[in-house]
């Protein structure tokens, strides 16, 4: 644990039902004319992007952005700075969405304000000139980006990388659960395990420090607690409101003290068998729980009792997979079956530089032997959920 540390201030934040009808008053704040709205197909099929459209038209000039399915390539990004640059002075970027849409929208923010392409941004090659006020308004309970400073998105090669920076922490986010009422069942699940990953890393790594591991351990009590009745009970508001604060809670965690092995092997997994994001961190955990608790169980206690009061640190990863037979992991999967996971290419990839850090964060930091093991695991849990998934 940390004993000097700076906790860096966080966006605006209001909460609860009926918060996306502020937005007009927060955008009044920022004294812009012109207003990009960042969103993607699956929102505007939902009615979401007319909606917030129908707020904003009515006292600014609106352009929308809509992001291509999948995660944010860097073409997308670029495509969408130039809209933003287009617009001319006094705009601001709304990002609407998942992950994937928000993540788009702070980079459209940042990117925009200068000329350089985002690939010259990636894993901090060059600074950012600024940005634009951005307001972000989360449809899913996973990523936390709404409150981040990091942004992950595949470059012109194909590989999973990163990008960070104060410019991408966006300025207002709005957590209204209203607008997470339509996610599908796949999807809630899937979201929320992000969240829980979050979680679970930022309280165990090696930059935690008190305040963000406080954060991250309550965003665990409330998933544990709230994914179940919210994948049942899809408007249950109470649900979805707690899972929006628990990805909020992790988002803050990770922002002040960053992830860990499951992500650096969910990023390769992303690489190099296209995973989703939340489903390659999911199993990346499952992977390598008990692998990072073996030499560190009193650092993983905490995280133990705030997912089942009573619960020691070695029958956590026990727990952790039957959470998953519990929310049907295996339904979120299924259309992933034909992906098959080729090992020297997920290992080459789990050594690449944009994944070290990931790793050197982790409470067990892996020599290459080690990780050789891990990809091993990986491989194993992946056709072990694939089978079971594709021939029920």
């Amino acid at each position: 644990m940390n004993s000097n540390y700076t906790i860096d201030p966080f966006p605006l934040l209001i909460v609860g039902p009926g918060a996306l009808d502020a937005l007009p008053d927060v955008l009044r704040r920022f004294d812009v004319r012109r207003i990009l709205l960042v969103s993607d197909q699956g929102m505007a099929a939902a009615g979401w992007v007319q909606r917030v459209y129908a707020l904003l038209s009515s006292h600014w000039v609106v352009e929308t952005f809509l992001a291509p399915p999948g995660e944010p390539r860097t073409t997308t990004i670029d495509e969408g700075a130039a809209m933003a640059r287009a617009l001319g002075e006094e705009v601001a970027v709304v990002g609407l969405g998942g992950g994937t849409a928000l993540d788009t929208a702070k980079l459209i923010a940042a990117v925009a304000v200068g000329e350089r392409p985002v690939r010259d941004y990636l894993l901090c090659a060059y600074p950012y000139d600024g940005k634009l006020p951005g307001v972000m308004i989360p449809a899913t309970s996973g990523t936390g980006a709404e409150v981040t400073r990091t942004c992950v998105l595949t470059d012109e090669q194909g590989r999973k990388s990163w990008a960070w920076g104060d410019e991408l922490r966006p300025n207002v986010a709005l957590l209204d659960p209203q607008v997470t009422t339509t996610l599908p069942k796949p999807l809630t699940v899937a979201t929320g395990l992000d969240a829980l990953v979050h979680a679970i890393e930022a309280a165990t790594a090696q930059r935690i420090n008190a305040i963000a591991q406080s954060f991250a351990l309550q965003a665990i009590r409330l998933i544990a607690s709230a994914l179940p009745v919210a994948m049942t009970e899809p408007q249950h508001l109470p649900a979805r409101q707690q899972m929006q604060e628990a990805a909020c809670l992790a988002g803050m965690a990770i922002d002040q003290c960053g992830t860990g092995i499951a992500h650096a092997i969910g990023h390769a997994l992303g690489t190099v068998a296209h995973l989703p994001h939340a489903v390659a961190v999911a199993v990346a955990m499952q992977s390598t729980l008990a692998w990072s608790i073996e030499p560190n169980e009193a650092r993983y206690q905490a995280v133990a009792q705030a997912v089942q009061p009573g619960l020691s640190a070695p029958e956590l990863p026990e727990a952790f997979t039957a959470l998953l037979q519990r929310l049907d992991f295996g339904e979120v999967i299924r259309p992933l079956c034909e992906r098959t996971i080729d090992l020297d290419a997920l290992l080459a990839s789990m050594r690449s530089p944009e994944n070290q850090p990931m790793r050197a964060n982790n409470a067990r930091v892996a020599d290459d032997a080690e990780l050789a093991e891990l990809a091993q695991r990986t491989l194993h849990t992946w056709e072990a959920w694939r089978r079971k998934a594709c021939t029920e």
